[in-house]
């Protein structure tokens, strides 16, 4: 399936721009330690697959039609579900993970604490009065 003239020049350098703008975005926040390198990974494939898309439209109707989709809004929006299930997948997991290792951390600190005032109690008994 060939298309041409399907998205206007206007529409694609304002798409461009605003992916490009996000993409600093994201850079920003991992050069400033608020989004990790790792996190920041889906971030930046995503938007480069959407640069791609707003680029080259042809190949949405592409993908849709070996999909086997109607329409290439159809492809689009499962395309946008799936990816929204895999970052919440994602940062689930991730979340899980932290749980486990506050709860470790904070299991390990207790027992230190005990531990610190445990000595500090025999060196107070061992001091003469």
């Amino acid at each position: 399936m060939r298309v041409t003239g399907f998205i206007p020049a206007e529409l694609q350098v304002l798409a461009v721009a605003v992916l490009a703008s996000f993409l600093l975005w994201v850079f920003r926040l991992v050069r400033t330690q608020r989004l990790s390198l790792g996190d920041s990974l889906l971030w930046v494939v995503s938007t480069l697959v959407a640069v791609v898309l707003a680029v080259f439209p042809g190949t949405l109707f592409w993908v849709s039609s070996f999909l086997g989709f109607k329409t290439p809004s159809n492809a689009l929006l499962a395309a946008a579900v799936l990816y929204l299930a895999v970052n919440v997948l994602f940062n689930t997991v991730a979340s899980s993970v932290n749980a486990a290792r506050l709860r470790r951390l904070t299991q390990e600190c207790a027992l230190l604490r005990a531990e610190v005032e445990a000595l500090r109690a025999r060196d107070r008994a061992d001091l003469p009065p």
